[in-house]
């Protein structure tokens, strides 16, 4: 098995550290959409319209500095677009320095881990299971299904890059910057500073208030892939055989 790709299933926690409680997004391969930005803001719109506290107008948000996922314009575009609609009153994004990449959601995964290498898993319930078992007291940790492994889905992939491009403007040099602030009182801006101690930039990032109001309510909901053409003969014919047998036609079922 060490030479073997078994299922996969990509993992992406939010962490809310006022309660504390980590949402742990568990998406199987047949469902995964993107691996960029679009899946990230589908998973966090989602995580405020279930877990939101409910009510909440300051909203601040740490992340790491991955620009393919995190750091990159269309999150930016997406934060700015919940508070002109009203969503939020004020965001606040802060990136981690260099040197500092451990914060909430690595406490919370190191816990996840930990109760994964002593269990065995074989198909998403079970891995469900083991999210919950690895904070069995606190319940920090706690699973969310992103979608099946039939295809079926649970927690929808939007098409927010096509949806937002029309409305917004690219930041210049945003990648030197590390905090960010978005305001419902500078509709369509940015403040942006490299560090807590310098002066805020404005930045406006709205092409018009007319193309923001020709966006419809909401984008298009992206298909799921389901298993590829490679995968489905190599689950079926390699994998198989290690997995529990009343779990085999779930994950490693016959090809198409």
């Amino acid at each position: 098995m060490y030479f073997m790709v078994p299922r996969k299933c990509a993992i992406f926690g939010v962490n809310c550290e006022a309660i504390p409680q980590q949402v742990n997004f568990l998406v199987d391969e047949s469902v995964n959409c993107s691996k960029g930005s679009t899946a990230v803001i589908s998973y966090l719109h989602f995580f405020f319209e279930k877990y939101g506290l409910g009510g909440e107008q300051v909203l601040s948000l740490h992340c790491d500095n991955c620009s393919g996922q995190n750091k990159n314009n269309f999150v930016m575009w997406y934060l700015i677009w919940r508070v002109m609609k009203g969503l939020h009153t004020e965001i606040n994004v802060h990136f981690m320095p260099a040197g500092h990449t451990k914060f909430a959601p690595d406490w919370a995964f190191g816990l996840l881990k930990k109760c994964f290498r002593r269990s065995e898993v074989s198909c998403l319930d079970g891995l469900c299971k083991v999210v919950g078992e690895s904070t069995a007291v606190s319940h920090v940790n706690i699973p969310q299904l992103v979608g099946r492994e039939d295809g079926s889905t649970l927690v929808n992939t939007y098409d927010w890059q096509t949806f937002l491009k029309p409305a917004f403007k690219l930041l210049s040099g945003m990648l030197k910057f590390a905090h960010f602030i978005m305001s419902h009182q500078h509709p369509g801006c940015v403040f942006v500073k490299m560090s807590l101690a310098e002066v805020e930039e404005q930045r406006n990032l709205l092409v018009s208030r007319e193309a923001f109001r020709a966006l419809a309510d909401m984008p298009l909901i992206l298909p799921t892939p389901g298993l590829s053409r490679e995968r489905q003969p190599y689950l079926f014919t390699q994998i198989r055989e290690f997995v529990r047998e009343d779990k085999r036609d779930v994950m490693c079922p016959p090809p198409n």
